[in-house]
């Protein structure tokens, strides 16, 4: 048996874990990665990505990537065009009672992609089976270890750490892993969460599903119309179609799993449900993968057991509707790696990595039931319409609420409308600095503090602090102060993660800047007073 040893053990190697080596490896912590599978999916699941996720991205220098390896969204009311062409995707969800039916479609969503005051970056399509590539070679390449075709044996934990055994699976070579803190990254069914006796609470199973990816020509159906989405409402045979490609497509459907076993949905039998579905019998269909799924509303009582952290679907599970799924994925070890990184760097004290779950969960809980509404509303329109909010703002206008935010606590973790004007606990408003280059590019590996054309007396307290605390000061012009509802001598503190931790209203609360970092990062030095 051989012995590892790392700062940080992932489990799981689907868009979070590999996010969390990337995103770890960028704040210069190293990892070690170990998924069941022999490589990445093969499945164009998780396809849309929020411009939230894109702007983490774009900070790892991947979003020129990620936008090259996909088709480019366009407004979602070009869908009625025929004979679009294959680079691009209009954003659009339909339901038609069936393909051949499609020119009486109707709109169920339609998102806008004008985010030009809202943040540097727009929506992007780019399936999970291209998308795991590009952050599993950027995680490499910077150091982290990942190793597929490699089981998680047994995973114990201490004060100082967690030792775990993995086993290769092709050569059933056993190797001990000795980390600092681990993270569950392993999914709905990896089996970590429910090791660390962590519970769930929602609905549970909503439905038992099965993806069938199948190639077939149905141009002389829609004429070139693309869309992102179709719920096909067939009373026979209702389903969710989805473009994978130019030749091959994915379809959807529900079955009753206590009257239905998912090994009798053969080829041939969802052959015929596919041509009820899209409403053309005698179409020629090859299908090429069946997959059985249960889709679930569940999010994790606790996001932290000790030493070892949920993220993503061991975290929060819930219908794909509005795309949340993944973008949280990503989001959550995003928010937990500089966390990380800044307590085993010294800068805070290990009272920071509580915010992880105080953060994140209220906001797993709040898109979790976003996603179930959504779901509800597409396939029966109207049910719990009233309840919905605008998916842009579920997925980019969070807020956070915690120790690591001086400021006042919010009353739930998604605002019905965007807010982005500087308030703490929620991302600094994007202004462009200079020609490309935004405000949430400003901190990105350490803490920055923005302020207006009067704001000396900040650059004066910056300098005057011990210098423990990465952080970088940036005087901007007044379109970032009037943004942020600012006066010009004003400033605010933002986190790596590029979220608003205090907000200074002018200059005379320059001196309070030490005081608000030792408290928001657990520094164990005792404050001065209230900020």
């Amino acid at each position: 048996m051989t012995y590892e040893e790392t700062p940080v053990l992932i489990v799981g190697g689907g868009l979070t874990g590999l996010a969390a080596a990337l995103f770890l490896a960028q704040q210069g912590v190293g990892s070690y990665l170990v998924e069941k599978h022999e490589t990445t999916t093969v499945l164009t699941r998780a396809s849309g990505i929020s411009p939230r996720t894109m702007e983490l991205l774009r900070n790892a220098g991947l979003a020129q990537v990620v936008a090259d390896r996909g088709p480019k969204l366009v407004q979602g009311d070009r869908w009625r065009e025929l004979g679009q062409p294959s680079d691009q995707i209009p954003w659009v969800v339909l339901r038609a009672t069936s393909v051949a039916d499609m020119e009486n479609a109707v709109v169920i969503e339609e998102p806008s992609l004008d985010f030009d005051g809202i943040s540097p970056m727009k929506p992007h399509w780019c399936g999970q089976d291209r998308l795991e590539p590009i952050l599993r070679d950027a995680a490499a390449a910077r150091g982290a270890r990942i190793r597929f075709g490699t089981l998680l044996e047994s995973l114990d934990q201490d004060d100082d750490g967690v030792t775990a055994v993995v086993v290769e699976r092709a050569t059933g070579e056993r190797t001990t892993v000795r980390a600092r803190y681990a993270i569950a990254a392993d999914g709905v069914g990896g089996g970590l969460r429910e090791q660390l006796g962590i519970g769930l609470e929602g609905h549970g199973v909503v439905g038992a599903a099965m993806s069938v990816l199948f190639k077939a020509d149905l141009n002389p159906a829609i004429q070139g119309r693309r869309f992102v989405i179709c719920y096909l409402a067939n009373e026979q045979a209702p389903g969710v179609l989805q473009l994978f490609d130019e030749e091959r497509w994915v379809y959807g459907f529900f079955y009753d799993p206590r009257t239905t076993d998912p090994a009798g949905l053969t080829e041939q039998r969802c052959t015929e449900q596919l041509r009820t579905a899209l409403g053309l019998p005698d179409l020629e269909i090859e299908v090429e993968m069946t997959m059985p799924w249960v889709m679930s509303h569940n999010v994790a009582r606790a996001y932290r057991s000790g030493r070892v952290f949920l993220a993503g679907d061991a975290a929060h599970v819930h219908p794909p509707a509005g795309a949340f799924g993944a973008n949280g994925g990503i989001q959550d070890v995003h928010n937990l790696a500089w966390k990380i990184s800044a307590v085993l760097s010294g800068w805070a004290g290990a009272g920071l990595l509580d915010t992880y779950e105080r953060e994140r969960r209220p906001v797993g809980a709040a898109v979790a039931r976003q996603a179930l509404l959504r779901h509800t509303f597409r396939l029966d329109s109207g049910a719990g319409g009233e309840e919905l909010i605008d998916a842009a703002v579920v997925g980019n206008g969070y807020r956070y609420t915690s120790a690591a935010i001086e400021g006042d606590e919010h009353p739930s973790a998604v605002p019905r409308e965007f807010d982005l004007t500087g308030r703490p606990g929620y991302r600094v408003p994007h202004v462009w600095v200079r020609p490309g280059v935004s405000t949430v590019d400003l901190a990105v590996d350490s803490y920055a503090l923005l302020t207006g054309p009067g704001g000396a007396a900040w650059t004066e307290a910056v300098d005057s602090l011990p210098g423990t605390v990465p952080l970088s000061v940036h005087v901007l012009d007044s379109t970032f102060t009037e943004a942020a509802e600012l006066a010009t001598d004003g400033a605010l503190l933002v986190r790596p993660d590029g979220f608003v931790a205090w907000r200074g209203e002018n200059a005379q609360s320059a001196g309070k800047l030490g005081d608000v970092l030792a408290h928001t990062l657990d520094r164990g030095e005792k404050p001065a007073g209230k900020y």
